[in-house]
């Protein structure tokens, strides 16, 4: 509707222009050029209004449009990431921002314009027939142009957008390891790999220039030629008595306007054909079916953990990484998980902690399948300390309390109950410590023990750790066997992967990974009478 009342407005000016040749010159009337004049000015003044609400609307939506999907969109694309382990999910907000952009840019709004062309096209026909075909005639040629400029980019465009891409995540990548690329010499390896990808950026771009370069040349000549070859039939009109001097200026203005949209649309075709695979691509991602979506709240776990037949093969990949795994943790036990590299023990971590998905089997909580909780409520009641631990920029308090509102007595008592308190005053703020982008201002040690603080923080039921002592020294390994036996006694169930032997000394049981799958269990019983901590499938030893 304000595309429709704007551009009734930007008639304006070719009215004008028609009455003052056609009545005010021939009649001399200074009060009816003084009341044109208002009229128009007055429009005019509207259409101003008009297009600068219209601006605003536009812009006010594409904000809109990332407010109300954003988070949804972020969440998927987390879970999307864990999933993979990889960062090509991170063009998911790019693509949101790139159709935010279109709907609050100029291409919108030439799509918008592009329709009421034809009352353009209308008012022209009522001037004389002739004009109106001959309009009509130049529209069509535009159109066309538009056409073919879409079929010739499209594909082109496509790959040049999958191009431009792989050249960011190259750089993202080479920048968050540029301590190792700095001191291993590899900034030729790693620019001349960005100079191959670049290149193929760039010849896209110059077949891209080219082909819509050319067509684009074309309808702005074409554009400049319609003028002149309207306004030459125009006199020729007048000439034979056709036509008023009036109405041939007035038909080449209203021409142009009904021309521009169209020429606006061929300029901003390639954010257009950009928009489109975005929205494409959003559609898809947002459109699938969303893990966690439960109807029913179950209540806390209280930390049984049974694992049934479970398997998994990375997407794409042939051999499953993990494979018919199938046993049974009571609360308060200790499971420590060992084995080569490569036996699955990562894997296993992942899937416990339901950062991955099973290809085949289930984990289960409490009798409940994890894929069936709010994984928001289940991770309040799970810790999990993954092998790469990651902090985020803020501060100790703030990394602990896992970026929520900071409860300061719950991040004391977790950092206790890690025995990392006592460390944390050490530092130079104490617990409002900046940790920096990743926590590049804390020790590999100290990011370990910290971590583990964050996985113990709200008293969880179930606590996964991947080799949480690969960091350590002897003083933060002996802290690390005192927090485990601190949270038996408070009956949480704890899965440790290990590649060392001080861990095993608190464990209940001990799980033996090979190629994939358990190769042995051992149950260690300091208490005889004590109940097995931990049960296999039928056949484990």
């Amino acid at each position: 509707m304000f595309s429709l009342v704007i551009n009734l407005a930007l008639l304006a000016p070719s009215i004008f222009m028609l009455q003052v040749f056609d009545r005010v010159l021939t009649t001399r009337s200074v009060e009816t050029l003084l009341v044109l004049g208002v009229i128009a000015v007055t429009t005019l003044a509207l259409m101003g209004v008009l297009e600068y609400f219209r601006s605003r609307s536009l812009s006010g939506l594409g904000i809109l449009l990332e407010q109300q999907h954003g988070p949804r969109l972020l969440a998927q694309l987390l879970r999307a990431a864990a999933r993979a382990g990889g960062r090509s999910y991170l063009d998911g907000m790019r693509d949101l921002a790139v159709l935010r952009g279109f709907i609050g840019g100029p291409g919108l709004v030439a799509f918008c314009d592009a329709p009421w062309t034809i009352i353009y096209l209308v008012i022209i026909y009522l001037f004389h027939p002739a004009l109106g075909i001959l309009a009509t005639v130049f529209i069509v040629v535009l159109v066309l142009l538009a056409w073919v400029n879409e079929r010739a980019t499209r594909d082109t465009i496509g790959q040049l957008t999958d191009s431009s891409r792989v050249s960011g995540r190259l750089v993202d990548n080479a920048l968050r390891s540029a301590e190792v690329i700095t001191a291993l010499g590899m900034q030729p390896a790693i620019t001349q790999r960005w100079q191959t990808q670049n290149h193929k950026s760039h010849r896209l771009q110059l077949a891209l220039s080219n082909g819509g370069g050319a067509i684009t040349a074309i309808s702005r000549v074409s554009r400049q030629l319609v003028q002149v070859v309207m306004l030459g039939f125009g006199a020729y009109l007048v000439i034979h008595d056709n036509a008023t001097p009036g109405i041939m200026l007035a038909t080449t203005i209203i021409l142009a306007r009904a021309m521009a949209p169209v020429e606006m649309l061929i300029g901003s075709w390639k954010n257009l054909v950009e928009a489109r695979g975005a929205y494409g691509r959003l559609h898809d991602l947002l459109g699938a079916t969303t893990e966690g979506a439960v109807g029913t709240e179950l209540p806390r776990p209280t930390g049984r953990l049974a694992v049934e037949g479970l398997s998994f093969t990375p997407p794409g990949g042939e051999r499953p990484l993990l494979r018919g795994v199938t046993l049974a943790v009571e609360p308060g036990h200790v499971l420590a998980v060992v084995g080569p590299s490569g036996s699955g023990k990562t894997t296993m971590a992942r899937l416990l902690a339901g950062v991955t998905q099973p290809t085949a089997g289930t984990v289960r909580l409490d009798g409940a399948d994890i894929r069936s909780w709010d994984p928001v409520r289940l991770g309040g009641w799970m810790g999990y300390v993954p092998q790469d631990v990651a902090l985020f920029d803020g501060t100790v308090s703030e990394n602990i309390a896992r970026l929520g509102p900071v409860d300061s007595a719950a991040v004391l008592l977790a950092a206790q109950r890690a025995n990392v308190h006592e460390m944390l005053l050490r530092l130079p703020m104490g617990y409002d410590t900046p940790v920096g982008d990743g926590g590049s201002r804390l020790s590999g040690g100290q990011r370990q023990r910290v971590a583990l603080a964050r996985a113990l923080y709200g008293q969880p039921a179930l606590v996964v750790m991947d080799e949480p002592d690969a960091s350590l020294d002897a003083d933060g390994e002996a802290a690390l066997l005192e927090t485990i036996r601190g949270m038996k006694a408070l009956g949480t169930t704890v899965v440790v992967v290990t590649q060392r032997r001080a861990v095993l000394a608190v464990a209940d049981s001990v799980v033996v990974m090979k190629d994939g799958a358990i190769d042995r269990i051992a149950n260690v019983e300091a208490n005889p009478q004590r109940p097995t901590a931990v049960t296999a499938s039928p056949g484990q030893t």
